[in-house]
């Protein structure tokens, strides 16, 4: 159906329940006929108020937005995720090179000794499961609908946001726009301006704020460094990574001694128009929303654009959900944090917050070969890792990247470690306890408690850490 017939189907119980005369209906109408070709949904009510000289409502224009919204969302009607059986050695090395078609949409990364999920559109169906047959892999649907599970999730976090009393920005029970994250930052601020201050390290491609959140009580300290959702879909490592401003501002007088240990540095959306587009208009949208000269696709996998071992994957296609880039730090979000991390000497440790997986991983991606100070690393994070199980049971898997998963290049965990100099990186793969990329809000607050005690024992381990 067209976004504006579609458009028109959700407008109709709006007028009717807000008791828009008939003349005005008409007018509605007739204006969204003449406008089909406008994309933007607040182009849409501009025009609406402008070319048609209509007067209506602030509540009025707001729901007329609201269902503009939803029209032009990507819809994943039908599409299905299947689930493969438990990869080996060999069958991994059939199943990794097609994390770079376009037509199939990988939930979680090939990992020997794991299955693979992977999301697919009805018309790619066939397709995929004749590959997977082929490799005695017993493909399963494990999701039916995803678009289903979307409308789900999406009137889940309505009514509770619909149900919010306080004032405060932070939640922990729902999940937070991008422009409700950067007003809990500024509220951060504001409440404690002896230990919180904001650094705007850059802009994204859409011009929205890179705000690292510094939380110090004083200079002379090593410092550590995390970021969330470089990844758009990944919605639960944003409050993770709010849960550690919390922790150490609205809980000092617990927490001092790790204010006191060391600097924190906090970067809870390192992809913001990516963000912002996953909750706008395609929920399992994964890359930056910069141009591809020369092609129709959009973004780039920021996790593949860090100068470090940099396009060795060989992905040639734009439209790949691996895509790096021409050349290494084509992002201004990347370059932005390469920028930072190097020139911010007092950093130590780098922890990047993904999802999804349950692993603690460590360089290298680009080698199985063990890094120089693997003891080290992997001393760290089995601590970590008993740490976070100590809290509810939640068991992770630790060690480097091409050991525990597969190859992967440009990612800025390697980055950081390998060209910085850092010497403690690590990225955390979080729980999805069977839901894939939308867990519910009611997983936040199980995730964010046992992550943040890793997270105190890796901060220990950065203040004792030199960087070269």
């Amino acid at each position: 159906m067209p976004l504006i017939g579609t458009f028109k189907n959700n407008l109709s119980d709006i007028l009717i329940s807000s008791r828009i005369g008939l003349e005005e209906t008409v007018i509605i109408f007739n204006c969204l006929a003449i406008k089909d070709q406008i994309n933007k949904r607040f182009h849409i009510i501009a025009g609406l108020l402008v070319n048609c000289k209509m007067r209506l409502s602030l509540s009025i224009v707001l729901l007329l937005a609201f269902a503009c919204a939803n029209a032009t969302r990507k819809s994943y009607s039908c599409y299905k995720v299947i689930r493969t059986d438990v990869l080996s050695k060999e069958t991994i090395k059939g199943v990794a090179p097609l994390q770079h078609r376009p037509e199939f949409n990988f939930w979680s990364q090939p990992m020997v000794g794991r299955a693979v999920e992977i999301m697919v559109a009805p018309q790619h169906e066939a397709l995929l499961t004749g590959i997977l047959r082929r490799m005695k892999l017993n493909p399963t649907v494990i999701i039916e609908d995803v678009g289903r599970e979307e409308q789900l999730e999406r009137d889940y976090i309505a009514q509770i946001k619909s149900q919010k009393k306080s004032s405060r920005e932070v939640t922990f029970d729902n999940f937070m726009t991008f422009d409700e994250i950067q007003a809990y930052l500024a509220e951060l601020v504001v409440t404690y301006p002896d230990l919180a201050s904001l650094i705007q390290i850059g802009t994204s491609t859409g011009g929205r704020p890179l705000n690292v959140l510094k939380i110090s009580n004083g200079p002379g300290k090593k410092a550590l460094f995390t970021d969330a959702a470089i990844h758009a879909r990944e919605w639960i490592t944003p409050p993770v990574a709010l849960k550690i401003a919390f922790e150490l501002l609205e809980n000092y007088n617990i927490n001092q001694g790790l204010v006191d240990l060391l600097d924190w540095y906090i970067l809870p959306v390192a992809n913001p128009d990516g963000y912002v587009y996953s909750w706008e208009s395609d929920r399992y949208w994964r890359k930056t929303r910069s141009v591809n000269p020369g092609s129709s696709c959009i973004g780039t996998d920021p996790n593949r654009n860090f100068d470090f071992h940099w396009g060795e994957e060989g992905v040639t296609d734009p439209c790949g959900e691996t895509w790096p880039n021409t050349r290494p730090f084509s992002e201004p979000e990347t370059a932005a944090m390469s920028v930072f991390i190097n020139n911010t000497l007092e950093i130590t440790t780098y922890i990047a917050l993904h999802s999804y997986g349950q692993l603690l991983i460590f360089p290298y991606g680009h080698t199985t070969e063990l890094p120089p100070t693997f003891d080290e690393l992997n001393g760290h994070a089995l601590e970590a890792a008993a740490a976070l199980e100590a809290v509810s049971g939640t068991v992770y898997e630790i060690g480097t990247v091409a050991n525990v998963l597969y190859y992967s290049y440009g990612a800025c965990r390697d980055w950081a470690y390998g060209a910085a100099g850092l010497p403690l990186s690590y990225t955390f793969e979080l729980p999805s306890n069977g839901f894939g990329f939308s867990p519910p809000p009611t997983d936040i607050i199980p995730v964010v408690t046992e992550t943040w005690e890793a997270i105190k024992v890796l901060a220990v381990a950065a203040a004792g850490a030199v960087r070269p």
